[in-house]
């Protein structure tokens, strides 16, 4: 199962989006998208792909919400 959360970002005209999925072996992944304002639109910036993965959804959603935020940072 795919659950998809959307979170306010500390930059303006900015949201992180994080999705994440049960794998076959019960754990999960992860994956980040910034989603962000440019000029009259919106631009989504998808963040590299982690092999890692996690025992609880919380956890991945965790890192998935901190690699957007350090990208965001930089």
């Amino acid at each position: 199962m795919v659950k998809r959360h959307t979170y306010p970002a500390e930059v303006a005209g900015a949201e992180i989006v994080v999705a994440t999925e049960t794998m076959k072996d019960g754990k999960w992944s992860v994956v980040s998208t910034v989603d962000q304002q440019v000029g009259d639109g919106r631009q989504a910036t998808p963040l590299p792909v982690t092999h890692l993965r996690f025992e609880t959804e919380e956890a991945a959603r965790a890192f998935g919400l901190a690699q957007a935020q350090e990208f965001l940072s930089r």
